[in-house]
């Protein structure tokens, strides 16, 4: 029997459920409207559809609880407005019981979330050194590190009660990296002072092997007459193809959109499929059946790590998350590495579009600028590969990666424009990187 969907319009914003997920807290304000005896107190606004005159954001955490049975903590999400007094004043009108074990479940996730904040933090920092070539991170812990700010003081706090556990989470999590992790109190400055290093990128990147190795994923052709499926989850409505979800088998959705398990499926209509969800952090569960990758959350200020954790523990996605967090912050660096070559290959033909057949650039962190002896007559010329330049290059990133990889560049364009005779000299010289390029014409115009 295909289970009824409600929508819950709550102060205008409108949530998508499915009638068993709210009767499936019986004791609740909710789980007591929609059990079948007490009909007459429904009084829908239009079909299905039911109007609440309460908070719409503070419901988000109301909604996650009927879902998942937890309460979410409200500053687990970085754009939350909600209060802790606005949800609990959601708590007693939809008569979600606070009892002693409640409160004390509550102060537990609060403290687990604040502790869960500082380790994605540093998690966040060791993946931006690493991407920037830079494998050494220094932390004063409880001398106003900006980095650590939002912490206000609790940051030593945090180190004193589960500072081992800490260590052994990114030593662990960050294994492929080689992390190591020092950590040590002084008491004059009456602070923690820590020193993480790991490995350079540089020599993974000189590897053949595929990030994502770990993550099997079959590119299927395109067919026109594949079967287009709509997902609703929780509200929100993916467009995929069926045969992007069974590309991966293993998986639930892979596994119930086979053909032999039709009995698994039940529309709600045609070919729409109503999941009672966190749609936001279904995101990331589309974004593996389109790509075969997996995302970590960084920008992201709508869900938690533990959310989408969760969501792929549902729809049975295998991950393991020292791999995926090595792999993807590898990834990053590889993608930048190929984006300078690519960048350093266009500017190549950009000058021999103007029959160009050398050009000099001065790099710092900052800024780009090309040195030129030419006529007044090249002044076009020269603005022109100027914008191009700028427009190109960011900055920070080219220093950086020539400052870590300017061999392997070169090796691969005096390569690739062979019958150019391509020369390149580099040269560091104090804050800035200046780079010569020269090549023959004669060859191409005979």
């Amino acid at each position: 029997m295909t289970d009824e969907k409600i929508i819950l319009n709550i102060g205008g914003i409108k949530y998508e459920t499915l009638r068993s997920t709210l009767v499936a807290q019986p004791e609740t304000l909710l789980g007591t409207m929609f059990r079948d005896k007490n009909e007459y107190v429904k009084n829908s606004v239009n079909g299905n559809e039911y109007f609440f005159d309460r908070n719409g954001e503070a419901f988000y955490y109301i909604i996650e609880f009927y879902r998942t049975g937890k309460l979410l903590w409200p500053t687990e999400t970085k754009k939350s407005q909600v209060t802790y007094k606005q949800l609990e004043e959601e708590l007693d009108y939809f008569q979600i019981k606070k009892s002693k074990i409640f409160f004390s479940s509550l102060a537990s996730e609060a403290a687990k979330s604040t502790i869960n904040r500082f380790i994605s933090v540093l998690e966040q920092l060791i993946i931006n050194h690493y991407v920037n070539f830079d494998n050494k991170i220094n932390l004063s812990v409880g001398k106003n590190d900006s980095r650590l700010s939002q912490f206000k003081g609790c940051d030593i706090d945090i180190l004193n009660n589960v500072g081992q556990q800490i260590e052994k989470h990114f030593v662990e999590t960050f294994s492929e990296l080689g992390l190591k992790w020092k950590c040590q109190w002084v008491n004059f400055n009456h602070t923690y002072e820590i020193e993480i290093t790991f490995y350079s990128p540089v020599g993974k990147l000189l590897e053949s092997v595929n990030a994502q190795a770990h993550i099997a994923f079959t590119q299927t052709p395109i067919n026109t007459s594949d079967e287009n499926i709509i997902l609703n989850v929780g509200g929100k409505k993916y467009e995929t193809f069926r045969s992007t979800l069974t590309a991966q088998p293993k998986t639930l959705l892979g596994t119930m959109f086979q053909d032999r398990n039709k009995s698994m499926r039940h529309p709600i209509n045609e070919n729409e499929y109503f999941f009672d969800r966190n749609s936001e952090a279904f995101n990331y569960v589309m974004e593996f059946y389109q790509t075969g990758k997996i995302t970590w959350p960084i920008e992201s200020g709508k869900v938690t790590w533990k959310q989408i954790e969760e969501e792929l523990d549902y729809f049975q996605i295998p991950f393991k998350k020292s791999t995926l967090l090595c792999s993807l912050a590898l990834q990053t660096v590889r993608n930048k590495f190929n984006n300078l070559i690519l960048i350093f290959e266009e500017l190549i033909i950009h000058c021999c579009n103007y029959l160009r057949n050398n050009i000099e650039l001065e790099i710092s962190r900052g800024n780009i600028r090309i040195n030129s002896k030419s006529k007044d007559r090249y002044k076009i010329y020269l603005e022109d590969l100027r914008q191009f330049c700028l427009s190109k290059f960011r900055f920070s990133d080219t220093y950086i990666i020539l400052d870590n990889m300017e061999k392997q560049i070169r090796d691969h364009l005096v390569k690739i424009f062979y019958n150019l005779g391509l020369k390149w000299e580099f040269f560091r010289v104090n804050d800035y990187h200046k780079i010569r390029i020269s090549f023959s014409l004669k060859n191409v115009l005979q």
